[in-house]
This record gives C-alpha cells, sequence and structure tokens, in this order.
C-alpha cells in the first residue's frame, strides 16, 4: 500500500455554508475512500492566498499532490484573482514550477467562452492548469461541456464529471443524516439575493411578493415553512415579511459549530425550495427533494444531471407563486417515488465518485485499487470539527493582521444571537442567529471583501519585491494600492464605521 499524501487548498469560511461544507466534504470523499488507507488529505491552504516561491518549494518537497476544490473557483464576475483569472492565486510562471501533479475535484462550470471577449489570461491559466492535472473534474456534464470550449486541446485533457460531495452526504455521513424520511408537510425556502441574482433579474421587488404570495397559500394549504440562509443576503426576505407570515428563520451562517449541524437540519425538509446550488445539492445529498429557481446554467445543470428538469421553477414568470405551489404539490403527492427514483441518482453519483477515487490513485501511484467509502466515525467527525474551527480562527487572525496593514477591517457577518426586529427566529442548534444589517449592506461588503482580496495580493507581491530588494527598511505602499485604499476605506467606514 502506497498512501499518499495530498494538500487541499480550499476556502475556509462561516458565511456561506455551502462552501463551508463542501470544501470538509471534499477531504472526508478522499479520506473516507478504502477507510483511509490510500489518501491522507489533511493539510490544507487558501487558494486566494497569493502564492510563492516557498510555498511551490513546500508543495514539490512533501506532497504526493494538489488537491483543488470543489466549489464555484471559476467564477464569472467577482472574485476572479488578476494572477489566473479564476480563485487559484498562482502565476503562470509559479505554477510551471509545480512538480507535483493537480487534482480538481468537484468544481463548478466557467464562464461560456465568447470567441469574441474572453478573458485571455484565464485561458492561458486554465490551459496550463490542465496540462498539470492528473484528473480534472467538474460537478455536471454541462459544466464539463462548458470547460472543453477553453481548452486548447480538449480531446487529451483529463477532464469528467464528478459531482460535489455534498450530493452524497447521507452516504458519507450518515450518523449525521439520519437513517428515516421525514414524513411531515414541511418545506425549506431558501433565496439569495447577491449581485449575479440581482442582475439577473432577481430583484426583490419582483419576486418578494411573489414570494409572499406563495408562502400564504402553502400555509393555508397545512404547510410547516420555514426560511433558511446561506448567506446574510438571503435573509433580506426573512427581515421584511418573516414576522407578518409568522415564520421560522434559520440561519445558517456566522460560526465553524454550523459545518455539521446544517446538514442536521437539512435533513429534517423534505422539500426545499432554493434560489442557490447548494440549496439543491445539499437536500438532493440526503435524499430529500431540490426544487429550485432556475436563474443560472449552475442551477439548471444540476436539475438535468438528476433527471429532474421539472424541479426548476422559472421565477420571471407573472404567475410564480401558482406555478411553484403546483410543482411542490406535485413533489409532495409523488414523494416516495421520488425519493426511490433520486436514491438511485445518488447511487450513481457515489459510484462515480469512488470509480474517479481509484483512478486518480491509479495515475499517482501506477496500482488500480477498488474500494468503498468508508464514513467518519462519531469521533472522527469531532476532530474535524474542531480541525475546521481551529483552522478558521487561524486564518481570520491572518486576515485581521492584513487588516492592520491595509487599514481596511474585514468583517464577516453582523453580531450573533437576538431576534430580528420582533420576528421569531431559532438560532441553528450552534446558538447562530441573523442580526440586522443596514439597507444593501451585504452587498456592498461582498464586493468591498472581494476587493480587500485583491489588494491583499498587491500587497503580498509588494511585500516578496520589498523582501528581496530592501531588507528591513520600512515597507513603502505602492502607489497604486495606496489609491485604491482610499475609496475602499470610505466605503468601509460608511458601512462598518470608522
Amino acid at each position: 500500500m502506497n498512501r499518499q499524501r495530498l494538500l487541499h487548498l480550499d476556502l475556509k469560511t462561516v458565511y456561506s455554508y455551502g462552501d463551508q461544507l463542501l470544501f470538509e466534504l471534499v477531504r472526508q470523499s478522499f479520506n473516507a475512500w478504502g477507510g483511509g488507507d490510500y489518501f491522507e488529505l489533511t493539510t490544507t491552504s487558501p487558494f486566494r492566498e497569493a502564492a510563492t516561491s516557498s510555498f511551490v518549494d513546500d508543495v514539490n518537497e512533501n506532497f504526493d499532490a494538489v488537491v483543488i476544490g470543489g466549489g464555484g473557483i471559476f467564477p464569472r464576475r467577482t472574485n476572479a484573482t488578476p494572477a489566473s483569472g479564476w480563485q487559484w492565486n498562482i502565476t503562470t510562471d509559479l505554477l510551471k514550477r509545480l512538480k507535483k501533479p493537480i487534482i480538481v475535484f468537484g468544481a463548478g462550470n466557467p464562464a461560456q467562452f465568447v470567441p469574441e471577449g474572453y478573458n485571455p489570461v484565464f485561458r492561458e491559466h486554465i490551459n496550463q492548469t490542465m496540462s498539470q492535472s492528473i484528473f480534472f473534474g467538474l460537478r455536471s456534464t454541462g459544466a464539463v461541456d462548458d470547460m472543453r470550449a477553453w481548452l486548447d486541446d480538449p480531446a487529451s485533457a483529463p477532464l469528467t464529471m464528478q459531482p460535489c460531495p455534498t450530493t452524497i452526504g447521507r452516504v458519507l455521513l450518515p450518523r449525521i443524516a439520519g437513517a428515516e424520511p421525514v414524513p411531515d408537510k414541511r418545506i425549506g425556502i431558501q433565496v439569495g439575493l447577491e449581485v449575479a441574482h440581482v442582475e439577473a433579474g432577481l430583484e426583490p421587488g419582483a419576486i418578494f411578493p411573489q414570494l409572499r404570495d406563495l408562502i400564504l397559500k402553502l400555509q393555508a394549504d397545512g404547510w410547516d415553512v420555514e426560511f433558511v440562509g446561506h448567506k446574510r443576503t438571503d435573509m433580506k426576505f426573512f427581515r421584511e415579511h418573516g414576522a407578518d407570515l409568522g415564520l421560522t428563520g434559520r440561519a445558517l451562517f456566522g460560526s465553524p459549530k454550523v459545518l455539521f449541524e446544517g446538514m442536521r437540519h437539512y435533513a429534517r425538509l423534505p422539500i426545499v425550495l432554493g434560489a442557490r446550488g447548494h440549496s439543491q445539492m445539499i437536500p438532493f445529498g440526503l435524499n430529500n427533494i431540490p426544487l429550485s429557481l432556475s436563474t443560472n446554467n449552475k442551477i439548471r445543470y444540476f436539475a438535468r444531471e438528476i433527471g429532474h428538469p421539472e424541479f426548476l421553477i422559472d421565477p420571471w414568470q407573472s404567475d410564480f407563486a401558482s406555478a411553484a405551489l403546483t410543482q411542490i404539490k406535485a413533489a409532495e403527492a409523488d414523494r416516495a417515488t421520488l425519493r426511490t427514483e433520486l436514491a438511485a441518482t445518488q447511487q450513481r453519483f457515489v459510484d462515480v465518485t469512488t470509480s474517479n477515487l481509484s483512478t486518480i490513485y491509479e495515475r499517482l501511484t501506477g496500482d488500480r485499487v477498488t474500494a468503498e467509502l468508508v464514513p467518519y466515525s462519531d469521533r472522527e467527525i469531532s476532530l474535524a470539527q474542531a480541525d475546521y474551527a481551529d483552522d478558521y480562527e487561524r486564518r481570520r487572525l491572518v486576515e485581521e493582521a492584513v487588516a492592520v496593514a491595509t487599514g481596511v477591517a474585514r468583517q464577516e457577518g453582523g453580531a450573533l444571537g437576538g431576534d430580528v426586529a420582533g420576528v421569531r427566529v431559532v438560532p441553528s442548534p450552534a446558538g447562530v442567529a441573523y442580526a440586522e444589517q443596514p439597507r444593501d449592506f451585504a452587498l456592498r461588503f461582498d464586493k468591498l471583501e472581494q476587493d480587500v482580496g485583491e489588494i491583499k495580493a498587491e500587497l503580498t507581491r509588494a511585500r516578496g519585491v520589498h523582501e528581496a530588494t530592501a531588507g528591513h527598511r520600512r515597507l513603502k505602499l505602492p502607489a497604486g494600492v495606496r489609491q485604491r485604499l482610499r475609496p475602499l476605506r470610505r466605503l468601509h467606514d460608511r458601512f462598518v464605521g470608522p
């Protein structure tokens, strides 16, 4: 047996539940395959942090391969680093110095390739990454097709479909998922309202009245409706309408403790109507029924991948509330049959995952091994939870140090606990509740965080040049960085405070 030591380039956050859970389940997929005999994926590093020569040297000396993903690491609007055009913050020159193979696992879809207006930095970088990869798994066949259009030589690329590990959640974590289906007439509703949603036309003024009408109809029909938030922006509807609708809200953000508690909560929602990719994938992974607002290709690709495009509901249709109610009632009436069908599809995803892990191991070692996924024990789950919390805190302290250097403080979310304007808010089992923020604060602050991330990269490069040429003399910020900091500081002071 030749156990492979892998480095996971990931994101640790407590303000995006899908991202919080998926990276942990990527690690568990590798570590659970064959009961941990073949892979060790425990060491992590943030992919948004600018890679350095010492980072590349460390990987070359101490690891057998690098795992990146999954999630939306190929952003279509935001979070792309200037070095690569996507979220892995490594220059092409440094990438070429990396001698160990790359494994992309369960990542999302890139922007669709447009010959007249594509990003040349991303195209060069992704082709170089592909040439150094032994496995490049994207979470839908639609995403695979989108990626092929970016490649110079798609026929030779190690590109294939690898489901997001959240879609096999009950196989990886049966102790958390539970064994029995929930018979209650309950539904969870999640509506994201980030920049991408609003740009796609999903504006509060258009969707909120329809959503309110839908909830009233569901309640009149005897449904227990719960509002779920993956991010703080998700709670805008709940903040404005939760009180008069008598809704219960569940905020799955704000603390490392919601890592697995969010899965436990989703397991108790037999049907979910969501507007995020992971408000589809997590319920599906727990063998519950994922209905979705058809707002982007990511969501549409997944519904087609599981063989149920009818789960998509057009949020822009004039009779959205009636159409959504009809689809919810149809899913409820056919719940047992749908669960059986979805379980069979999930088993296909499990088979694809174990086969892909076998392929990865063979390409690393030359040995073909067939193995199953062995779920974590209770002790291993507790250790994973503690490790996540510790690493998140370590990274947060690093970000605070950067904030001292830049003068721009990064605040993830608002205060924890308490009620929202008299609305009944049920915290997650970890004790996390949503807190009121100024109007449109979250959308603007998300953009602020993205700009701060780009400035971090610039500061890292500046420090590297400084260390190489100036010894211990005081670092003078480049004029361009100082100029960009001024409007960011003003925006920060306006929405957060000086």
